[in-house]
């Protein structure tokens, strides 16, 4: 699987919408209002939207109806462990998903025996530049998510000393760099965001409420900017 990944590699700036929950109304009015991908999520306590997804297998049925519908990419986070991802990686590949989202600490050894998943790496403020170029420069990640904000700054205006962690990571290789937006994110941001050379936006419920109450709006303001650039 390489949707997501073509997107970013050919788009001057992707949108990503991950779901506050895990429903197919959710993920049909994403795809409906612009957006490029989808992220879903199990296993998982989610800081940002401070939403407990529950197992894996009790989404199944709603992943499988979201994959076959859905005209975009749908990707994952399978967990918020090694062990607790690992034992689902070859089902999520089996049902279909684009990409798996993990952080690298998270991200099992067995991931790397030939899995057709592409892998939206994770990173948070603990990695240092030196092992963030390591994981780019030797074929750890396809994609990167830009997870560096610290869980007190979460939903805080996005400043100037953010847009330079973003431009400094985004230097360091050619794999795609994503932001998610930990911090409040505007749409008019997105000329700004470009120029970091980031290659996506990920939005969640910083933007769209903690239910999702915002989607719609949100994605359609964002979609707009982003077709202008």
């Amino acid at each position: 699987m390489n949707k997501l990944l073509n997107k970013m590699k050919e788009n001057k700036m992707t949108l990503i919408a991950s779901l506050p929950r895990n429903e197919y109304n959710l993920a049909k009015l994403a795809w409906e209002s612009g957006a490029d991908a989808i992220k879903v999520h199990a296993n998982v306590f989610h800081n940002a939207s401070q939403n407990n997804f529950g197992l894996f297998a009790d989404f199944k049925a709603e992943f499988a109806r979201i994959i076959k519908d859905s005209p975009v990419p749908v990707g994952i986070v399978p967990g918020a462990s090694t062990e607790s991802s690992e034992m689902i990686l070859r089902e999520v590949e089996q049902m279909g998903f684009d990409f798996i989202s993990l952080y690298a600490h998270h991200t099992p050894a067995s991931y790397y025996y030939g899995l057709n998943l592409n892998n939206f790496l994770s990173i948070n403020s603990s990695y240092s530049n030196h092992e963030i170029s390591d994981l780019l420069n030797n074929g750890f990640a396809n994609m990167l998510e830009l997870s560096i904000i610290d869980k007190e700054e979460y939903g805080s205006r996005l400043n100037a000393r953010d847009l330079s962690k973003y431009r400094t990571i985004a230097s360091l290789s050619d794999v795609p760099c994503v932001v998610p937006s930990q911090k409040l994110i505007f749409s008019k941001d997105i000329p700004v965001l470009f120029k970091t050379g980031v290659k996506a936006i990920m939005l969640g419920a910083v933007v769209f409420g903690r239910n999702g109450e915002k989607m719609e709006e949100s994605l359609k303001a964002f979609r707009k900017e982003i077709d202008q650039l």
